[in-house]
């Protein structure tokens, strides 16, 4: 292993064995987190981070948004016939330490993704075993093809048996916060080493697609913010590739000509996540009061609207799908105005809950302000413009915010030990299943990635009353009727459910859906290739990844 200066591992070989134009079979990806505190157990989600677990673990299937189809990368086959679905996996299909995968490892996967509450286990009842590379998924009722599919999406060859059946009799706590340090590859790459500086990889030849993989070395870099990510790509010789990277116009100008922007859409955004156990934004009316408060053209003008635009209702539902799901409802939803600070209907409400406006902040009976810390990630920088923009909003109001940056991992620590009043949190779980709205709905109700630290998966589970479309009441049990949405077996019957889900949620207010985006994702094409804009590989998340699984980013000669 190359060393400098007592530098070691990865960090010496991502510090002098550039990107471009530098050693092609090196390939640095850019990217924001310290490599020394994450894992590669894909379920304890605080301290996992998806770009080292896409390098070693092989996709079930992907989603094309250049084609909208469908792509199979472990899966073999996919049939689903009523309530049956069959996955047929790939016969060369194997780990990295020369293990053949088989459905054993399987098993072992799916009674660990019930333990820890997978939104799989919403719609499955069970699941049969048919062969070796062969298993059924017992659907609980009719459901919708599309939602199974995006689903397994989100699924990757993690789990090996005989490294993972040790947390089959264990509580869900104990496998959650297992940090797994050195994994078994099902993917392209094999794991080398991690430290402050980087994830180092290297060709697992046992990949079914090995021959598609011409890199030697693959490194996930740590550059410390979207600024230095910025500087790597324009120096030409630092960076390779940024995974997820935000750029305003004016830096994007200052970019080599060979660096290369796929847009893809996001279904993810940025937005506000609260403490329902707050004795302020544990009410509906307070939460209402800062929808009405916020100007979200505003948020998007501030941090880029090369890449952002405004949720047309806080709803639940991506922007570009609420007309097709909410159809002849969606005039009736309450829009907050988005491109307005609605401070008199905010008023009222707060002043409706008992709070009076004391000075210059808002007070409730007992002389308390509202506000606190309003946590966001250091580093994110069009985040951070966001969060600004938000709590300089709410505090011109009368509410009295500051914002905190924090660490990406201390800052999903707040979250998850409910130790925030109100902050910003993305509302969308991303990726192709945001497209169908059971999988952001659910998540704003259950929020599994901060363990439901909001504090609404009791209240979801509960019957409520809400003010209806006509002025009257209707009664729902929330999560029930998300979970309807996932039994219904065609968009038309899942319609009825999506817009009820959808009207709690725009008046609940389980999340406040601000902004969402196109990702912008880098690649430089000096020395390597890229997909081509009609490849059904060019859109897809991520370029950096699937391009390698597919042979489209490979040396150019």
């Amino acid at each position: 292993m190359l060393t400098i200066a007592g530098v070691s591992g990865a960090a010496a070989l991502a510090g002098c064995v550039g990107g471009s134009g530098s050693d092609s079979g090196t390939f640095v990806n850019a990217y924001t987190g310290n490599p020394a505190d994450l894992h590669f157990n894909t379920s304890a989600i605080q301290n996992y981070r998806w770009p080292a677990g896409r390098a070693v673990f092989a996709p079930f299937m992907k989603y094309s948004f250049t084609e909208n189809e469908f792509l199979l990368g472990a899966l073999d086959d996919l049939e689903i016939d009523g309530e049956e679905v069959t996955l047929t996996f790939r016969d060369d299909l194997a780990w990295d330490d020369g293990d053949e995968w088989t459905t054993e490892d399987l098993d072992v996967q799916l009674q660990l993704a019930e333990k820890s509450g997978s939104s799989l286990w919403g719609y499955l009842d069970d699941y049969e075993i048919v062969d070796d590379k062969t298993a059924r998924l017992l659907l609980s009722g009719p459901t919708n093809p599309q939602i199974v599919r995006f689903e397994l999406t989100n699924f990757l060859v993690d789990t090996k048996a005989e490294t993972h059946e040790q947390w089959l009799d264990a509580d869900e706590s104990e496998f959650l916060r297992w940090e797994w340090e050195d994994p078994v590859a099902s993917g392209m790459f094999s794991f080398v080493s991690k430290d402050r500086q980087a994830f180092e990889f290297e060709p697992n030849p046992e990949f079914y697609n090995a021959d598609n993989v011409d890199i030697d070395t693959f490194l996930i870099d740590s550059y410390g913010g979207n600024t230095a990510q910025h500087q790597a790509l324009m120096s030409g010789t630092e960076a390779d590739a940024a995974l997820s990277l935000f750029a305003p116009p004016e830096i994007v100008d200052q970019f080599p000509d060979h660096v290369v922007e796929i847009q893809i859409p996001a279904k993810w955004g940025y937005g506000i996540v609260f403490n329902h156990d707050d004795p302020h934004f544990g009410q509906r009316e307070v939460r209402q009061a800062v929808a009405h408060v916020i100007d979200r053209e505003s948020i998007v003008e501030n941090a880029g609207p090369r890449s952002k635009f405004v949720t047309p209702t806080p709803c639940g539902i991506a922007p570009r799908d609420q007309e097709y799901w909410l159809d002849d409802w969606y005039d009736d939803f309450e829009t907050y105005g988005a491109g307005s600070s609605q401070t008199d209907q905010a008023t009222q409400l707060l002043e409706d809950a008992g709070y009076t406006r004391e000075g210059e902040t808002w007070e409730d009976s007992d002389g308390n302000t509202i506000g606190g810390e309003y946590y966001s990630p250091a580093g994110w920088t069009d985040w951070t413009t966001m969060s600004q923009t938000v709590v300089s909003q709410l505090n011109e109001f009368g509410f009295d915010f500051s914002v905190s940056t924090k660490p990406t991992n201390d800052w999903f620590s707040q979250y998850s030990n409910s130790n925030f009043a109100m902050g910003s949190l993305y509302w969308l779980p991303g990726g192709s299943r945001s497209s169908f709205p059971y999988f952001p709905l659910y998540y704003q109700l259950w929020e599994e990635e901060i363990g439901g630290g909001h504090n609404y998966r009791e209240k979801a589970d509960s019957e409520q009353t809400i003010p209806d479309r006509d002025g009257g009441e209707m009664t729902l049990t929330p999560l029930e009727v998300t979970e309807e949405i996932a039994r219904q077996s065609s968009d038309e019957e899942a319609r009825p459910y999506v817009q009820q889900a959808a009207w709690h949620n725009h008046i609940e207010l389980p999340f406040l859906g601000l902004v969402s985006k196109y990702e912008q994702s880098w690649v430089t094409d000096d020395e390597w290739t890229v997909a081509a804009e009609d490849s059904p590989n060019r859109q897809v998340k991520w370029p950096q990844f699937w391009w390698v699984h597919e042979g489209a980013l490979q040396p150019r000669t």
